[in-house]
């Protein structure tokens, strides 16, 4: 079982049932695994608030759900998350992709590197960085914490992890 099938494995241990995501390099073979079934419904989108309204819409119909996009999203929906899910208290669990670590050689990668953590302590977002396979086991503990808080989190994986050549 590779980890796309673990992640994959885990959310649903978690109760997840559908999952809204944005392409990235790194999280597209998660998107697939996902797809694929029919344990996740899975909801492509265009847009990275699309994937944080689609979640909060599931909170309210009692459907646990997860949002999927990189880090270039994230950042670009955190005034999204504030507004919406840390006014109402809708818990919307994000997946995204580490993009602008130190193995991360895109240039164009490298200011999520050095914001991304920054922006989310400001908001006070709690978040976690999956760096080993091991540590896919704590995702429903994740899952279940982050709705407990009623807040957004956000769970980080890594190039290592991944085993992107992106």
């Amino acid at each position: 079982m590779d980890v796309n099938d673990k992640i994959h494995a885990q959310l649903v241990k978690a109760g997840v049932r559908l999952a809204a995501s944005l392409p990235d390099d790194w999280v597209n073979t998660l998107i697939r695994r996902i797809s694929k079934d029919n344990q996740i419904h899975h909801v492509p989108v265009c847009r990275e608030a699309e994937t944080i309204a689609i979640c909060a819409g599931a909170f309210f119909g009692g459907v646990r759900s997860v949002a999927i996009f990189g880090n270039t999203g994230l950042l670009t929906c955190t005034g999204e998350m504030a507004t919406l899910c840390l006014r109402h208290a809708i818990p919307v669990f994000c997946i995204v992709s580490g993009r602008g670590s130190i193995d991360d050689h895109k240039v164009y990668q490298e200011v999520q590197g050095r914001r991304t953590i920054p922006l989310l302590q400001a908001y006070d977002y709690p978040y976690k960085i999956i760096d080993r396979e091991e540590e896919i086991e704590d995702i429903p503990n994740a899952y279940e914490w982050h709705r407990l808080q009623k807040r957004p989190f956000v769970l980080f994986l890594t190039k290592k992890l991944l085993g992107t050549k992106a």
